[in-house]
């Protein structure tokens, strides 16, 4: 009787469904990042169990947004990758050209130098935040996790948003279902997500992912100023201006 749509980033069937709805209407358009990550197995000697390492900028220039990560894990195997942000206005821009510029800085080759890469992927990151939420429900069913965009761009972390709206959107069901109800919009969903701690830890970052737009340098300190000393209650909000692929430019320019 509802049928809840949980495809991940950039969703086929929540695309149609938002269009269909006018589920977008009123929301600001949608940004992504493209993530690109591979797995490596090194040297006992070069490894360190638990170490993380987070990086912003570089090799990507001071007006395209992106960091990367190195995490260590067991069995002297590491994760490495690397996050472009899709709002760039550079056509020859290759994210996965930059991720294997990123892999030569001193700070990482130094833990991939004699070893090998045994697995790799991508995937895209749907990063928009508040702002760029869609309308959650629609007759007979619902938007869950990165299919509306619930990651927290600031933290890299969306699998605890998925989750949490998941459950969320279960219970609305279940107590639907206990009245005898069927096909109708749940609204009880997103009446319960802005009562939720999610709802609380999305606003508090709602200006990263506008501020990073900005300019790396411009952006990261206003970020830093609004999250270290006003703990994410600023009083504004900032919105994102276009859709990334709007700010591509002409390869003839």
């Amino acid at each position: 009787r509802y049928t809840l749509f949980a495809e991940g980033s950039r969703g086929h069937l929540g695309r149609q469904l938002e269009g269909r709805f006018g589920l977008r209407r009123g929301a600001d358009p949608q940004v992504f990042g493209l993530g690109i990550k591979e797995l490596w197995e090194i040297p006992p000697a070069r490894h360190q169990a638990g170490l993380v390492i987070h990086t912003a900028g570089w090799p990507l220039d001071a007006d395209t947004h992106g960091g990367g990560f190195l995490y260590h894990m067991v069995d002297g195997k590491l994760s490495v990758g690397f996050v472009t942000g899709l709002g760039y206005a550079n056509p020859y821009l290759s994210p996965f050209e930059e991720f294997q510029r990123f892999k030569t800085h001193p700070a990482l080759r130094r833990f991939l130098e004699g070893g090998r890469r045994i697995a790799w992927g991508a995937r895209s990151v749907t990063a928009g935040g508040m702002q760029s939420l869609p309308k959650l429900v629609f007759p007979g069913g619902a938007l869950l996790g990165d299919d509306a965009g619930f990651l927290n761009a600031a933290r890299s972390k969306g699998s605890h948003g998925a989750i949490k709206t998941g459950m969320l959107a279960a219970e609305a069901g279940i107590a639907a279902l206990a009245d005898g109800r069927g096909g109708d919009a749940l609204a009880a969903y997103p009446a319960a997500f802005r009562r939720s701690w999610l709802c609380d830890e999305l606003h508090r970052v709602r200006n990263f992912k506008p501020w990073l737009a900005k300019g790396l340098l411009f952006g990261g300190l206003m970020s830093g100023i609004e999250q270290a000393l006003l703990r994410g209650k600023a009083p504004w909000t900032l919105h994102h201006a276009a859709a990334d692929h709007a700010t591509l430019r002409k390869a003839a320019d």
